[in-house]
């Protein structure tokens, strides 16, 4: 987006400092209206949820102007369409927008005082659908995705702080190691099962979660707050490509002064019962595929081949959204919906999925009838290698794509199983009783996001397109036959069967992406010759290996032991991204670098590798282990305040307080400020 200014509010301070309000009009150029603030021109409002392990806490502001025109050209629908910068001093306090159809104003007067209602550059996320900007999902990093929401919220920080917490290794961290570049979470988990989108603000608060973290936007900077992390904070650029070690500062309130008497003080609850849940997001069974006939419409019905006495009835299927590909000739694709009803799609190379029933007309009654009264159908896939005009798919085109989302496959081996009926020397008719010999070999690939597992097999030593095939050895008569089964007795994949494709090059670790499986119209012996093949009970499964758990689909709970008798319980904390403790296959799950992140997160909190999760049950813990003291304080508005500061009142010995929420009138220069113990 690209932002022109359109109206100024100039003002200044109680102490004649200058401050400014810029509203911007996106995608405008044109002249610049000065407008007259109110009594109190620019004021803000920073939530103050007490609860010192909140995700975010975002801010509004209120624009008040006196004037005769309303200004209804400001409230649209549109939520990033007019930007709000506040000025103190020539330097940028206050980054959002005003809020879309918010309008509340004085109808009786000629003149009068117009209230204009803002939202932090950041709460705008709400209203911003996460989208995939690649052409599938992918595993993205923790830091892509924080980067991804700063960019979305259009606010041009002059800062972007981040607490340096977590590495690897201890090794790592002293090194100065990112380890947000390195730990991913699938797109997919940004997705329900019909496919919405979370908003941008969730994803945001899900990342905050995972790191114990607070979101703060905060007088024209953007903070990351580790509340318990007494190290060292990286201050970066708003594109965070540059970046420079900072630490918190040490704050008295009686040395910046009072602005006010409506002081308070409140008595905090503690908490000596915390339970996470981590929602985990199963992967449904895609993982576990065949083809439900049951679903398909009917394409077209067929005309019946009769053979003497022998009668085989014949439907095609629309393949609706299986990825069934079908051709005219080699590499020129039809849409099969312009075949419903027209029995040219016989005709058709490729895959679709047909019924056939066989039947016998027998003598009855002086006349032959059929053996059946009702049809009893065989379900297949038939693959078309050539048609009746002798034309001939051949190569190594798809003619059957299978995919699955965006997940994490633990080692463990893909079974394809199927049962094969072929055509070498006749046409695609179920009653033909065809043979081949040698060993009848199927062309396949499969890929797993960038991975491709592909393996390469040679065939007659020479393999010029890379493809794995699956076989079927000789026949031995013209009916079905099963893939040859690769499993062998002390393979540890129980349950696994047909040909084994391995999930992992290593043997170890995760392998993370889209899953993609073709099947291709490459057979061996050579495709020339022959018409195609019909696919029985056509599957594809993975099993992962023995000791691998991907079936539970339930979820995590993690909390703490109690001893006492009394229990306050903290409201349950809900995590969408969470480590991997033998949860079954889940799209939230963290992987770092080429497996799951576990227990083995340093933290240099605790100085040891922790779990995420445990972690911030005793940080909850250690924090609301006895009741804490929350202030309200009237001070002067202090550019040295900000959320890594730690406060302190002359009054409150031995006692130290974070800033967490308030409201600031900038007219005024006075800071109704909330300090809550740490």
């Amino acid at each position: 987006m690209s932002y022109g200014l359109i109206y100024t509010i100039p003002f200044a301070t109680i102490d004649n400092i200058p401050c400014v309000v810029e509203i911007e009009k996106d995608n405008y150029s044109g002249e610049v209206m000065e407008l007259k603030g109110g009594n109190s021109p620019f004021t803000i409002d920073i939530a103050d949820d007490e609860f010192l392990y909140t995700p975010i806490r975002f801010s509004t502001a209120t624009i008040r102007v006196v004037g005769s025109d309303y200004l209804q050209s400001l409230f649209t629908t549109a939520y990033q369409e007019y930007r709000v910068v506040f000025k103190k001093n020539g330097i940028v306090t206050w980054i959002g927008f005003i809020k879309p159809e918010i309008y509340t104003q004085d109808y009786t007067s000629d003149v009068f005082e117009l209230e204009m209602e803002c939202m932090s550059a950041m709460s705008t996320l709400e209203f911003i659908d996460y989208e995939v900007e690649g052409k599938k999902k992918e595993f993205v990093s923790l830091w892509y995705l924080l980067k991804r929401c700063i960019e979305a919220s259009s606010a041009n920080y002059n800062a972007v702080y981040l607490p340096y917490v977590y590495a690897k290794s201890e090794k790592e961290y002293l090194s100065g190691s990112n380890i947000l570049y390195d730990m991913r979470v699938s797109e997919q988990n940004f997705f329900d099962e019909g496919g919405k989108a979370m908003k941008l603000k969730e994803v945001l608060e899900e990342v905050c979660k995972f790191l114990n973290w607070t979101c703060v936007d905060w007088k024209g900077e953007l903070y990351f707050v580790d509340l318990d992390h007494d190290g060292v904070y990286h201050k970066y650029n708003v594109t965070l490509t540059e970046k420079e070690d900072v630490g918190f500062n040490s704050i008295t309130i009686q040395n910046i002064g009072f602005a006010g008497s409506d002081h308070s003080m409140d008595i905090l609850p503690g908490y000596n019962k915390v339970t996470i849940k981590c929602s985990n997001y199963p992967i449904p069974e895609t993982l576990n595929f065949s083809v439900d006939y049951d679903d398909l419409d009917q394409l077209v019905t067929l005309p019946d081949i009769v053979s003497g006495n022998d009668v085989s009835h014949r439907l095609l299927l629309n393949p609706g959204d299986l990825d069934m590909y079908q051709y005219e000739q080699f590499a020129h694709r039809v849409d099969i919906n312009g075949y419903k009803n027209n029995v040219e799609a016989e005709n058709l190379l490729g895959a679709i999925p047909m019924r056939y029933c066989n039947y016998k007309m027998v003598d009855k009654d002086g006349g032959k009838v059929p053996d059946i009264t009702e049809y009893n159908y065989t379900d297949i896939i038939r693959v078309r290698l050539k048609n009746k005009d002798g034309i001939v798919l051949g190569g190594y085109v798809p003619v059957f794509i299978l995919r699955s989302p965006c997940v994490a496959y633990p080692p463990g081996v893909f079974c394809i199983n199927a049962s094969v009926k072929y055509f070498q020397n006749e046409e695609l008719s179920p009653l033909s009783k065809d043979r081949w010999g040698g060993n009848l070999m199927i062309g396949t690939k499969l890929f797993i996001g960038n991975t491709d597992l592909t393996t390469d097999d040679p065939v007659l030593g020479n393999n010029l397109y890379k493809c794995t095939y699956i076989s079927f050895g000789e026949y031995e008569d013209g009916d079905y036959k099963a893939i040859i089964n690769d499993k062998k007795l002390n393979d540890p994949y129980q349950g696994a069967s047909g040909k084994m494709i391995y999930s992992s090059l290593t043997g170890s670790g995760v392998t993370t992406g889209e899953l993609e499986f073709q099947l291709l119209a490459s057979m061996y012996p050579s495709e020339v010759n022959k018409y195609g093949v019909f696919l029985q009970n056509f599957t594809v499964k993975f099993i992962p290996r023995d000791g691998e758990d991907t079936t539970s689909n339930s979820d995590r709970i993690y909390e703490n032991v109690i001893n006492e008798n009394y229990i306050n319980e903290l409201d349950e904390i809900e995590l969408k991204i969470s480590s991997y403790n033998h949860d079954g296959a889940c799209y939230g799950k963290v992987v770092l670098w080429t497996d799951y992140l576990r227990d083995d997160l340093y933290s240099y909190i605790e100085r040891t590798t922790i779990r995420p999760e445990e972690q911030l049950i005793r940080r909850i813990i250690n924090r609301y282990n006895a009741t804490r003291v929350k202030l309200t304080q009237v001070i002067k508005e202090s550019s040295d305040i900000t959320p890594l500061s730690r406060l302190s009142d002359n009054y409150m010995v031995n006692k130290r307080f974070i800033n967490a929420g308030g409201s600031i009138d900038y007219k005024m220069n006075r800071f109704q400020c909330v300090m809550i113990e740490i």
